[in-house]
């Protein structure tokens, strides 16, 4: 892909930037979110705002060089145009990679040694929203643990005023599509690749262009959904794990001879998939499919990191392969710090990120695609056959989202309920686990809701958990 070619560099002239330090700024605080930033533009988070975070960017972490993406929201191009205004006005030089996906940026900043990155990106969120993912060098992510509440507190401050430099920054525009692929490519021996025929769905998102040249590269045969760039997103909320969202994806694998199927969010760095037969997989499944052919690749003495949304299918895997098992807050941001402090080979969240230690413990929408085409091509199995170890004996609710006016009170009425009933755990939200069933009940990082998720070992103990805990929660699920 030529990024200057499909989506062009904005323009970054002098007098630009002078007319957004002129304007008035809107940010609205709640934009600020456990790891990342997000928001309604312009009514949440406009030019201003962009440009004046990543001055105190600067002030707070002295980056020398940066890479600036984005995501192919319609707002995107002139957020992302303040945002690299910002940094060259603090003297800083950009690194224009154009239009991205998400684990593109985190490549780009690992693989070419930068000092951070932001991609300007409201991930799945529906069309109105857009935001920022940040990392810092190496690729590590800015969590509200690791300086992005810093970087909202220096705002309310003015501190941006304080930014200045006598001599700009410089503007360099990069494509760095093919070393990316390059890098994916490298998790697998494209030498065993059968020529598969798939369902892809990129929701509308910058991964057509990467999934098309692996088509090509690998002799896949692609029947593509959504495939063109649209920033308005036409069909809805570009988030595959809303089950309206599947339903396209689910129709085309079971009327075709696709062996199976994938869906990417609107800025890729999650991934989905689907049987054969056009079945949903959820993402506790495929994080124990893929820690298992990691430990595979890579030898059991590993550890393996996921979140306590749904966690047995993962632990059942470590316990056979003697993997050290580890349970971790949820969120691209609390994953791969958690990672990097253990030295993880694997993470993977029931959401569908997947993150891998050969990739700067950061999240990839690529990589789980190209191990399970690799499987695939190496058992010779159905789609749905090989997932049956992994689900048979354990049932789950999927997750459950549910309005409520004090998600606190609820998930505290919750545990006074069931407290007496197992063991608890705190790591994200609430669980509590017995020998037959668990529950986890958490507020959502990136929405106003409060998420619900029951696994058992037995036929009608998630319907009968489920159906106590929604006396308490006084709501049917969204």
């Amino acid at each position: 892909m030529n990024v200057a070619r499909v989506s062009p560099p904005v323009n970054h002239a002098q007098d630009a930037r002078a007319t957004l330090k002129e304007r008035k700024p809107i940010v609205n605080w709640e934009i600020f979110r456990a790891y990342d930033i997000r928001g309604v533009y312009p009514t949440d988070l406009d030019e201003e705002a962009c440009y004046r975070i990543a001055k105190i960017y600067t002030l707070l972490f002295h980056p020398k060089v940066v890479a600036v993406g984005r995501d192919a929201r319609v707002s995107s191009p002139q957020l992302s145009e303040s945002v690299i205004s910002g940094f060259v006005d603090a003297g800083v030089d950009v690194i224009d990679i154009g239009g991205i996906t998400t684990d593109m940026l985190y490549f780009a900043v690992g693989a070419y040694d930068y000092s951070g990155g932001i991609v300007v990106s409201a991930s799945h969120n529906p069309k109105e929203y857009n935001g920022m993912k940040m990392v810092r060098e190496k690729a590590a992510a800015i969590s509200s643990d690791t300086g992005l509440f810093d970087i909202r507190d220096a705002l309310k401050a003015g501190k941006d005023k304080e930014v200045k430099s006598d001599k700009p920054g410089t503007i360099k525009q990069k494509d760095v599509l093919e070393d990316y692929l390059k890098h994916v490519l490298g998790f697998i021996d494209p030498t065993v690749i059968k020529p598969f025929t798939f369902v892809g769905n990129a929701n509308f998102g910058y991964v057509c262009y990467g999934a098309s040249a692996i088509v090509k590269k690998l002799g896949l045969n692609l029947l593509p959904l959504n495939f063109v760039p649209d920033g308005t997103f036409p069909k809805g909320p570009p988030d595959p794990m809303l089950p309206e969202n599947r339903i396209e994806t689910e129709r085309l694998v079971r009327n075709s001879d696709a062996s199976f199927g994938v869906a990417w969010d609107a800025d890729a760095d999650r991934c989905m998939f689907f049987t054969e037969k056009g079945e949903f997989i959820s993402g506790a499944y495929i994080t124990a499919l893929l820690a298992d052919i990691l430990l595979t690749k890579q030898g059991n003495d590993n550890k393996i990191v996921f979140d306590p949304r749904v966690i047995w299918p993962a632990q059942k895997v470590c316990a056979q392969r003697g993997a050290q098992a580890i349970i971790a807050k949820g969120g691209h941001a609390f994953m791969k710090e958690r990672m990097r402090r253990e030295n993880a080979l694997f993470a993977g969240e029931m959401s569908g990120h997947y993150y891998f230690r050969d990739n700067f413990y950061a999240d990839n929408g690529m990589i789980p695609f190209l191990l399970v085409i690799e499987h695939l091509s190496k058992t010779g199995k159905p789609f749905s056959e090989i997932m049956r170890p992994y689900m048979e004996g354990h049932y789950m609710s999927g997750e459950l989202n549910y309005h409520v006016k004090d998600i606190k009170k609820v998930i505290g009425d919750v545990k006074t309920r069931f407290s007496k009933d197992g063991q608890e755990d705190y790591t994200d939200g609430y669980s509590l686990e017995t020998s037959d069933w668990r529950f986890n009940i958490r507020p959502s990082n990136t929405e106003p809701l409060l998420r619900l998720n029951v696994e058992a070992r037995r036929p009608g103990l998630v319907e009968k958990i489920k159906a106590e805990i929604e006396t308490i929660i006084n709501a049917e699920p969204r």
